[in-house]
C-alpha cells in the first residue's frame, strides 16, 4: 500500500484526540500503540510485542494486506475473536471470514485504516453484519511492514451478548470513526 510519505510524521494526535474510546483495556491498547510511533505517524509491526499486553491477547487480531489478490490474510486472531468469527484462524483471507454481501463493507473500512492512515474505531453492534445480537467496541491501528509500507493492522474488540449489555444499545446499529495519524 502507497505512499510510503504516510509515515511523515504531522501534528501527533494524543490519546485525548480520540477519548470516545470507552473500554479501559481498549484505552490502554491505544496508549501502548500511540507510545510506540516514537514520532512517527504509523508503528512497524516488528515493535508489536505480545508480551507487552498479555490480558488483551483473547480480543486480539492482526490482518496483512496481499495486493496480488487485494485482500487481508489474518495473521492472529485472539481466541475471543475466534469465538465469534468461527472462520477467523491464521491464515485464513477475510474474504473467507466474511459472507460476500460484507465482504465488500469491510474490506473498503480495513483498507482506509492502512491508507489514510487511521485509527478506526467502533461501537454498537460491531458484529451486526454477522448476525450478532450484542454490542461491543473495537479498535483498529495501521502497522508498517518491513518496506516502510502501511501492509498491516492491528486491532481489538470487546464484546457482550445483548443480555449483558456492552456500550452502547443492543438497538444501536454500529457507529464508525476514522481518526487520522
Amino acid at each position: 500500500m502507497t505512499p510510503s510519505s504516510r509515515n511523515e510524521r504531522p501534528p501527533q494526535p494524543e490519546l485525548s484526540a480520540i477519548d470516545h474510546v470507552l473500554d479501559p483495556r481498549l484505552r490502554r491498547f491505544l496508549r501502548y500503540y500511540l507510545d510506540l510511533r516514537n514520532g512517527r505517524r504509523v508503528p512497524y509491526r516488528h515493535q508489536i510485542s505480545p508480551l507487552d499486553f498479555p490480558d488483551l491477547l483473547g480480543i486480539v487480531f492482526l490482518y496483512e494486506f496481499d495486493a496480488a489478490s487485494q485482500d487481508f490474510y489474518i495473521r492472529l486472531a485472539g481466541e475471543q475473536i475466534a469465538q465469534m468469527l468461527r472462520t477467523a484462524r491464521a491464515g485464513a483471507k477475510l474474504s473467507e471470514v466474511f459472507p460476500a454481501d460484507v465482504f465488500p463493507i469491510v474490506l473498503e473500512r480495513y483498507r482506509r485504516i492502512c491508507l489514510t492512515p487511521c485509527v478506526m474505531h467502533n461501537v454498537g453492534q460491531v458484529f451486526r453484519y454477522l448476525g450478532g445480537t450484542g454490542t461491543g467496541e473495537r479498535i483498529a491501528m495501521p502497522l508498517l511492514g518491513e518496506d516502510g509500507e502501511p501492509g498491516y493492522f492491528l486491532g481489538a474488540t470487546t464484546y457482550s451478548l445483548a443480555h449483558d449489555h456492552g456500550p452502547g444499545d443492543d438497538d444501536t446499529p454500529v457507529r464508525i470513526t476514522y481518526t487520522p495519524l
